[in-house]
């Protein structure tokens, strides 16, 4: 038998060495077998089948020269020559670019060659060719070779050498990372900071302090001047590098405009937005507009409770519901309150309109004025004391050979100890006063007085360092008591329903609808009551009138006026106590319609109207 294995022929004889083993001599038909490749046949016994071989496509198998297409007898005589086919399957290295231009990366896949050789198969009369694949990857690429191609590809920047030499050694396939562009700069947008802020605890809480939890919310709101918003520009990144090594701008940043609604202006430069007004700070931020305007009324749609905390409030406040027991409202415009006033304090800056009963509460109206009248005493004996204070250091500073070495609040604390004893208590009665004065319907002036007493507080006189520090500070409280003279002549109205147990003050008119029982009215202008007074103090700069006061009990009630003014009612009983100036007198009997007037020797005459 020949037999030939990649073209090659070889003699198999029975007595080499290197024969196949037969197959068991019980077969008597004709076998053939596939050891290490190659192809054996043994004759069938006399009058026995012949062995026939079935081929497959992977492997060309020639019979005595003849290509073998189909099942096919073979005896041990013939040449079959087996010829393994093999193809290769061509690779590629291409390079791919992000679309920004900021990565490339290497697609590689490796050639493949493919052949294939006959599978072992035991002896048998009708051999099936089964045939195996090998494969062989290829890959000839160097480092140099790979520089090239991405040069030729005009990746040039940001090549990382680690990354191609891993190739190099690893020969891996599938996309790689292997150069990285400079990213641009980070770009920063316009960015816009409200300066007020809804805060839960107030600045001057210290949270170590037991908290009022009245305290905890605090309506922003804002005074004519603030600063609401500020606009920080952006700015535009670096540019950065591709891998191709051309420049790469960075995203330009969002330009945000401030416009201006109700109650606002917007600086020339456009960076800041200013309130023209008093109230409700409202920003809407739109894409790339920024519109910020001022509600001059914060609306209040339910009751004013431990929910919604006190309230304190640049503008004016319109409250729907009731205040509830121990809670305060302020605002430095009007204040109107639909429902039930109870153990309350309202102060408005401007007038005060109260459509429910008030009980056990204070109510003030004008508030501003009030204050101002209740701090002026105490703010110009404080003004006295300072002056006197810079005279005398001044002259001090002046004997001094070294001037500069002195701290000017040394020589102020020296005086006050020697000089001015009562200086400590004066600024501990301003301390007192403050604290039953609601400061915020001042506005930046509360500020200011606040952060003045603070600096003429015991040692935190030292941080005077000259002389002008100490003067700039004189001449703000000094302006402080100039506008003061300048907004005493404005008047406010108190409007209210029914009052019981409670205090009402205003620095103009008050007027009663229904009546005030037990109640202490003050105003620096005119009373009406158009009601019933029974009990309590009507105090008035201005006229009074009333409809109905005392009672048949003789309930003890007084009306006071200015000298030179009128007592107007409609109906007194007895023991009611009229005053007018420094005269007064008691009604001993019922009367109507009595006009109360002085004659021309200054007694009280009850004249009929």
């Amino acid at each position: 038998m020949k037999v030939t294995d990649s073209g090659s022929y070889s003699q198999i004889s029975q007595n080499d060495d290197t024969s196949p083993p037969s197959p068991p001599p019980e077969f008597g038909d004709g076998m053939a077998w596939v050891s290490g490749g190659k192809i054996f046949v043994r004759n069938p016994a006399e009058g026995a089948k012949k062995a026939t071989l079935t081929p497959c496509k992977e492997i060309q198998i020639y019979i005595n020269g003849l290509p073998m297409t189909s099942r096919i007898e073979v005896c041990q005589e013939d040449v079959i020559e087996v010829k393994p086919l093999s193809h290769t399957t061509q690779g590629h290295i291409k390079i791919l670019i992000s679309p920004d231009k900021m990565s490339a990366f290497l697609d590689i896949k490796k050639a493949c060659i493919s052949s294939y050789q006959l599978v072992d198969c035991p002896p048998t009369n009708n051999l099936l060719l089964v045939a195996e694949e090998k494969k062989d990857f290829v890959f000839n690429e160097t480092y140099e070779t790979l520089i090239d191609i991405l040069k030729k590809n005009n990746v040039t920047y940001g090549i990382n050498s680690i990354a191609i030499r891993s190739i190099i050694k690893n020969q891996p396939e599938g996309m790689l990372l292997v150069a990285k562009g400079l990213q641009p700069g980070v770009t920063l947008d316009d960015s816009i900071e409200p300066i007020y802020e809804k805060r839960k605890i107030t600045d001057n809480q210290d949270l170590a302090e037991t908290i009022d939890f009245k305290e905890l919310y605090n309506i922003p709101s804002v005074t004519t001047g603030d600063v609401l918003v500020r606009k920080m520009p952006g700015k535009e990144g670096s540019p950065g590098i591709t891998v191709t090594n051309t420049a790469c701008k960075a995203k330009a940043p969002k330009v945000i405009s401030l416009l201006s609604g109700l109650g606002v202006k917007i600086t020339d430069n456009g960076l800041e937005a200013i309130a023209t007004s008093n109230g409700l700070p409202h920003v809407k931020l739109a894409n790339t507009k920024c519109i910020i305007s001022i509600d001059p009324i914060l609306n209040l749609p339910s009751d004013v409770n431990l929910e919604t905390g006190n309230i304190r409030f640049n503008g004016h406040v319109s409250i729907k519901g009731s205040v509830e027991n121990e809670m305060n409202v302020s605002a430095s415009g009007n204040i109107t309150i639909a429902k039930i006033v109870t153990g309350c304090q309202i102060t408005a800056g401007g007038d005060v309109t109260i459509k429910g009963n008030i009980v056990n509460s204070d109510i003030t109206g004008g508030g501003f004025i009030v204050i101002c009248n209740t701090i002026k005493p105490l703010l110009y004996e404080l003004l006295e004391a300072m002056e006197d204070l810079f005279i005398l250091a001044n002259l001090m500073l002046e004997k001094l050979e070294t001037k500069k070495l002195i701290i000017f609040g040394c020589i102020l604390m020296s005086l006050i100890e020697k000089r001015f004893p009562n200086f400590y208590n004066l600024i501990d009665r301003i301390t007192h006063t403050f604290k039953e004065v609601d400061l915020k319907l001042l506005g930046t002036y509360g500020e200011i007085l606040q952060k003045a007493v603070a600096k003429l507080t015991g040692i935190n006189i030292l941080q005077f360092h000259t002389a002008s520090e100490y003067q700039s500070l004189l001449t703000s409280l000094t302006n402080f008591s100039y506008y003061i003279e300048s907004l005493l002549t404005s008047h406010s109205v108190v409007n209210i329903n029914i009052a019981l147990n409670s205090v009402i003050k205003s620095s103009g008119n008050v007027i009663v609808s229904s009546g005030c029982f037990n109640t202490h009215i003050i105003a620096k202008g005119s009373v009406t009551v158009n009601g019933i007074v029974r009990g309590g103090i009507i105090q008035a700069q201005d006229n009074v009138f009333i409809k109905q006061i005392g009672s048949e009990r003789g309930t003890k009630s007084i009306v006071m006026v200015a000298e030179g003014k009128r007592i107007k009612i409609n109906q007194a009983f007895d023991g009611v106590t009229v005053q007018i100036g420094n005269c007064s007198r008691t009604i001993d009997r019922p009367m109507q319609n009595l006009l109360i007037a002085p004659d021309e020797d200054g007694f009280l005459q009850f004249f009929n109207f």
